[in-house]
């Protein structure tokens, strides 16, 4: 198994330097957003600045802002506090909520479902699941019009989206949300397979009974098709986490389902994670949680904190980190790859505010600052 170290390079921490927020421009803390990258603008979207597990459901802790870095300003790398962008707001406030960008120039970015509300209120948005953003046409957000959509996405969250190179989106599974602190509904726990086609605007489900109700997972698409589904919880008549050595994997040609079991390292279960696609098809985890009915996405840290995952030979590694540079945990962050960077962002612990950018050529720790 072939040895695999990264060089991080953290150069945002300001979880409590609230002055700094307020008069630099800066973004707050948060977790649950999303984000897309279009060129060499890395977008922010929503997210909330609730602390407990208590007050997820209070809409006044939702964001509708939207942030971006510019990613070819070569000063980002090597400053402490990078310039931040904002773009107009999106029409609701979000949350838990997953993205894509059109292949199509590389420009609109979709966004699916999530936690809405209307911006700086409790009461859910019921408007559309899905709504777009063109950041290269004014930055104007709009609804779609989407033939035979699914409206379950109207309450659903917690799913992953990625798109082929036919333009085809692919979100699987997700769970609904309880609308208020009085909602007695029960919540539903998903299964089926939904393709947006993104050519013709038309939408399809795929119901496949070997797949389990799944969600809280991290999905990456491989060149050949295959989508890599790692970690998460199924749910059957309670929700139980995922072993870390068993992959699964959706075929995007056959729609058939299969699973791969995986060597190396041991790494836990967790939630929260992220994951993007490295060199050689290596798909690089960061963060997560452990899974806790009683207090939800704040669970104990998921050990170890970065992992990678060779999909060549189906073999986990653990990069060799220092100890005195090993980042901090986060769970429910953003991830994205940038030639060979992999920008990690906000997300919760510590709920700290910070950027670490991993640089996934050089196989050795250089530097780990934190700005406090």
């Amino acid at each position: 198994m072939r040895p695999v170290r990264f060089v991080l390079f953290p150069f945002l921490l300001l979880s409590y330097l609230h002055f700094l927020v307020t008069c630099l421009n800066v973004p707050g803390t948060r977790m649950g957003q999303t984000s897309a990258l279009v060129g060499t603008k890395l977008y922010f979207f929503g997210g909330s600045s609730a602390t407990t597990n208590a007050t997820l459901n209070v809409g006044l802790n939702y964001s509708n802002e939207v942030w971006y870095l510019d990613l070819s300003n070569s000063s980002l790398f090597n400053t402490a506090i990078p310039t931040w962008y904002k773009d107009a707001e999106m029409p609701i406030a979000n949350f838990f909520d997953t993205s894509c960008v059109s292949p199509t120039n590389n420009s609109a970015i979709f966004i699916f479902g999530g936690r809405q509300l209307l911006p700086n209120s409790s009461i859910i948005s019921y408007n559309s699941p899905v709504y777009r953003f063109d950041p290269n046409n004014n930055s104007i957000w709009s609804i779609p019009n989407i033939t035979g959509f699914n409206s379950t996405f109207i309450t659903r969250n917690l799913m992953k989206a990625v798109i082929d190179n036919t333009r085809r989106v692919f979100i699987f599974g997700g769970t609904s949300f309880k609308v208020n602190n009085s909602d007695t509904s029960p919540v539903m726990h998903y299964n089926d397979m939904n393709i947006l086609d993104l050519t013709n605007m038309t939408w399809s489900t795929l119901v496949i009974p070997q797949a389990p109700p799944y969600y809280s997972y991290a999905a990456t698409i491989l060149p050949t098709g295959l989508i890599v589904y790692i970690g998460g919880l199924d749910y059957f008549s309670d929700a139980s986490q995922v072993n870390m050595s068993e992959i699964r994997i959706f075929n995007t040609t056959s729609f058939i389902w299969s699973s791969k079991p995986v060597n190396g390292s041991s790494i836990e279960s967790r939630i929260g994670h992220s994951a993007v696609l490295g060199q050689n098809n290596d798909i690089i985890i960061y963060g997560g949680s452990k899974y806790n009915a009683d207090v939800g996405p704040y669970g104990p840290q998921a050990f170890p904190n970065l992992v990678v995952l060779n999909t060549n030979s189906w073999t986990w590694s653990i990069p060799d980190i220092p100890p005195t540079n090993t980042p901090q945990p986060l769970s429910f962050h953003s991830a994205a790859l940038y030639k060979n960077y992999m920008i990690v962002a906000f997300g919760k612990f510590l709920f700290l505010h910070f950027i670490y950018v991993i640089i996934t050529k050089i196989y050795s720790i250089i530097i780990y600052n934190q700005v406090s």
